[in-house]
């Protein structure tokens, strides 16, 4: 016989009321069914836990042992089931997820916000990070799901796309670049440019557009910000994506949407197949899913508040 947190309660509550008769009664049981049930825990013990007399039920030696077992595992059955029921209802729970910087500074404060609103109790564990490194995470199972420009093997990912992310060229306001009815790859390549590292998916559109012409790479730094610093006085120029823009709004810059060469990214919330996420996590993911229509209209007010 397997002793079940039932066989526990009734253990408990004879302990309590002292009388079969008032503890099957609590238990919602007839007399000769509560006592069928201490009966097989006495056997699946293999000890008398109580002696029986017409006045009165006391625990033997080997019930008073019994006990403060039987109470501890009953407290702990109670809690593991409790957290569990949390979970379900969304008042405790973790989630983690892997988010491209822009979108992380952008777009995702406001969703945490209203997703914190609801279920005060989650936590949350945000890694912002380079593209490569979002997909990574997701595929190794160590974050619930990333946003991301997504990878081409998407066998083990289910990747959904949120928005396109459109490129524009940045330089300080007296640039003559921005006097130029078009801007071609070529007048791009003629001047200093900025450059984020390599591992960055701007990095890799940017390279991966500009293949006919070689760009004059003058500074290759790691943040946005850094970036923007040098191209405020003059070092350099630079194109990035409309969801940084927010970073290069500043009175001595100049911005102007890319058309030749036109450039975009693609943002996708990605997650691993076939993996179950928590009740708060696969909350938080739909929540995304529906709220989607948000981050195209947060990409052109980026554009518009900076140009």
């Amino acid at each position: 016989m397997n002793i079940t947190s039932n066989d526990l309660l009734v253990f408990l509550t004879l302990v309590q009321e002292k009388s079969f008769t008032r503890a099957a009664a609590r238990c919602g049981l007839s007399q000769s069914a509560f006592s069928t049930r201490i009966s097989s825990l006495e056997h699946a013990l293999g000890a008398k836990l109580f002696d029986r007399t017409t006045r009165r039920v006391e625990l033997t030696p080997d019930g008073e042992v019994f006990e403060p077992f039987a109470h501890q595992l009953h407290a702990d059955l109670s809690d593991v089931v409790q957290i569990f029921r949390d979970r379900a209802a969304r008042k405790r729970g973790r989630v983690s997820i892997a988010v491209l910087p822009s979108v992380a500074a952008g777009w995702m404060p406001k969703l945490l916000a209203r997703f914190a609103a609801r279920h005060p109790n989650i936590q949350f564990s945000l890694t912002d990070a380079i593209a490569e490194t979002c997909v990574s995470l997701v595929r190794n199972g160590d974050v619930d799901f990333g946003i991301t420009v997504g990878d081409n093997d998407t066998e083990d990912l289910d990747q959904r796309l949120v928005a396109l992310d459109h490129f524009y060229l940045v330089c300080h306001k007296d640039h003559e670049l921005l006097r130029k009815k078009k801007v071609t790859a070529a007048d791009i390549a003629a001047f200093p440019f900025l450059q984020l590292p390599r591992s960055s998916s701007v990095r890799r559109v940017l390279d991966n557009a500009f293949q006919s012409v070689k760009l004059k790479t003058y500074l290759e730094t790691n943040y946005m910000a850094t970036i923007a610093g040098m191209a405020e006085v003059g070092l350099g120029i630079t194109i990035v994506p409309s969801l940084s823009l927010n970073q290069f709004i500043r009175p001595t810059l100049g911005v102007r949407i890319l058309r030749s060469p036109q450039i975009s990214r693609p943002i996708h919330l990605i997650r691993r197949r076939g993996r179950t996420l928590s009740a708060a996590a696969e909350e938080f993911f739909n929540g995304i899913v529906a709220a989607k229509f948000e981050l195209p209209s947060l990409v052109r007010q980026h554009a518009k508040d900076a140009i």
